[in-house]
């Protein structure tokens, strides 16, 4: 891919760009990416990206477009379009074969994500999506795997919220005792005091998956090495000392370390999968063969802890039977290109901490992601999802990436690449400093 880099139409094509967060992954790339943009963070000059918007309806993109030039007049005439559909293979190769990278938002992903994989590696396309679905993710590796690491493509799902906060804090905070001289033997993410609206498409995409998965497959979907190289538990990293050490927090407890009481985190159902996954294809040593990795959710109180865990009990409960889902479904939660008003997304922010614990001394040392300006389920994930794109698209930033291809995760394939461009952006930060000179905010 890296060869024909040079020679592509666009360093990067927004496809399912007509969706809520789609729309709004464009107006980044128009606001801070293409040349004559007047806001002060804009790097349109200093990294001009070559982008485009794509999907199955041009009505819909080209109103796109507009908005997005109404809003920002020196983007006009700078916004391509290009048309592809999943029932017609040819069509989708003519997007990904004109682009560096792909980067996808268009879900669910279990019903209409992988015509595009399939066509980025006929291409020799990366791509790189927002998907929360652990049964895509296994699906494409077990499909694409081989033949992307022969081609040296980067395929990598997860770079929103799902899960680049936690997949990188755990990447950061090892990387940080490794380059001490000590390997961290643990890590637990820890998701603090934040503020945004609930993703209609994560919803969707969560019913969805509780609809048309089968019974064994949501069984294995437990395990934390369900995206790992062998699922099944049989490789050196996944036997049964380490699966026992594996263990996600199922009730509330309080956290020593943060000094707040916890709950069971909502997103450990695919964080957990991701980082385990970075652990085992981890080729750079960052990781140590005894790391193992946990989550929670900071909360007020003990109180709020219990009736939190409750909760979350009882809407995975409701979630698991027909009926309570379509109550759900059809009268209570978001629909999909549904999201919150723009003050909201303006005005959001997150604070995830994944402290880490180093074999030595049992030292301590925890690395900060935080979203700024930016709720994280929309802006926050559009703007990420962005970032970790670029990684690949600009020819200057995948030279610094480790090389090979393959399905891989955020932190194996993007690492300090993404965290510098996160830590460039007016949107994010990430940084590690000693637990004992942490301000936790929860």
């Amino acid at each position: 891919m890296a060869a024909a880099a040079a020679t592509r139409a666009y360093d990067l094509v927004v496809w399912g760009g007509s969706g809520f967060t789609g729309r709004l992954a464009a107006e980044y790339l128009a606001k801070r990416y293409t040349p004559g943009s007047p806001d002060p963070n804009s790097k349109g000059s200093s990294e001009p990206v070559r982008w485009a918007i794509a999907g199955r309806d041009r009505a819909k993109l080209e109103s796109v477009r507009e908005s997005i030039e109404a809003k920002h007049p020196h983007a006009k005439g700078k916004i391509d379009i290009l048309i592809g559909t999943n029932d017609d293979p040819a069509s989708l190769e003519s997007v990904a074969c004109v682009a560096n990278t792909v980067l996808s938002f268009a879900g669910p992903f279990a019903i209409c994500g992988a015509p595009i994989v399939d066509a980025c590696v006929k291409c020799g396309t990366d791509y790189c999506d927002i998907t929360g679905e652990p049964t895509f993710i296994r699906d494409t590796i077990d499909r694409h795997d081989a033949a992307a690491k022969l081609a040296g493509v980067k395929l990598v799902s997860c770079v929103g919220y799902d899960s680049v906060p936690w997949d990188v804090g755990a990447f950061a905070v090892a990387k940080h005792f490794r380059d001490n001289g000590d390997e961290c033997v643990g890590a637990v993410g820890h998701a603090g005091a934040a503020r945004g609206g609930v993703s209609g498409g994560t919803i969707a995409s969560a019913i969805n998956l509780m609809e048309t998965t089968p019974w064994d497959v949501l069984k294995r979907m437990g395990s934390p090495f369900f995206l790992s190289p062998d699922h099944r538990g049989d490789s050196d990293r996944e036997s049964s000392a380490a699966r026992s050490r594996w263990r996600t927090q199922s009730s509330w407890r309080f956290d020593e370390d943060v000094g707040r009481w916890t709950m069971p985190s909502v997103m450990a159902g695919i964080n957990t999968k991701v980082v385990a996954r970075s652990w085992a294809i981890d080729a750079s040593g960052v990781y140590g063969k005894s790391f193992v990795y946990d989550e929670s959710d900071i909360c007020s109180g003990r109180f709020a802890a219990a009736f939190g865990t409750a909760a979350l009990t009882a809407f995975g409960a409701a979630l698991m039977f027909p009926p309570t889902r379509w109550l759900l479904k059809n009268h209570v939660l978001p629909k999909p290109g549904q999201g919150p008003s723009e003050a909201l997304r303006e005005g959001g922010f997150a604070n995830i901490y994944v402290v880490g614990t180093g074999a030595k001394n049992g030292d301590k040392a925890v690395a900060h992601v935080e979203f700024k300006g930016a709720d994280p389920g929309y802006k926050g994930t559009a703007a990420l999802a962005v970032e970790a794109a670029l990684c690949m698209a600009l020819p200057t930033e995948r030279a610094k990436l480790p090389e090979g291809g393959g399905c891989l995760t955020p932190a194996t394939a993007l690492g300090q690449t993404l965290v510098d461009r996160m830590n460039a952006s007016e949107n994010f930060a990430v940084g590690v400093v000693p637990l004992a000179d942490a301000v936790i905010r929860g």
